[in-house]
């Protein structure tokens, strides 16, 4: 609801939220946010041992795959436990899904991006200036995925400044 809330007061330009940020491993380097071309992203966190996470993970693939935003689906687990994930989702997670793996300390990752109580799965569209439009703690879906870009670009925004 606080996250929602927030979202709306960005959306209406009611409040500034600063761009968020992060540096995490994909395995084999380390990736900041900040770091990456301006676009459109959507963060998902998630975990293998949640239904809703699995289920919305090939979404997420699909998603990426049809280069309507960037995805970046951050694991907050151990890597092994991403690698016993079912077939489907270890497929979705291929480029140009960004999968990360996240902190070992994750409240503080998830608080800054608007979920205290650390619900999963969480998904955060952030616009080209990586500030967020729409969050959601719960299961995604195709419909919410439209309004978020809907949500990104408001206001004269491009949703994809650069690529």
């Amino acid at each position: 609801m606080l996250s929602r809330l927030l979202a709306l007061l960005v959306a209406a330009g009611v409040a500034h939220a600063a761009p968020l940020d992060f540096e995490l491993s994909d395995g084999r380097r380390f990736v900041r946010l900040s770091e990456l071309p301006p676009r459109v992203t959507v963060v998902n966190f998630w975990r293998s041992d949640c239904p809703p996470c699995l289920r919305e993970m090939p979404l997420l693939g699909e998603f990426a795959r049809r280069d309507r935003a960037r995805v970046v689906a951050v694991a907050l687990q151990r890597p092994a436990e991403t690698l016993a994930a079912p077939r489907a989702v270890r497929e979705a997670l291929l480029p140009p899904v960004l999968a990360l793996n996240g902190p070992s300390e994750l409240r503080g990752l998830l608080s800054r991006f608007g979920n205290p109580v650390g619900a999963l799965p969480y998904t955060v569209a952030l616009d080209a200036r990586r500030v967020p439009c729409m969050s959601r703690a719960g299961e995604i879906d195709a419909a919410w995925l439209d309004r978020a870009l809907q949500a990104c670009a408001t206001d004269g925004r491009e949703q994809n400044a650069t690529r």
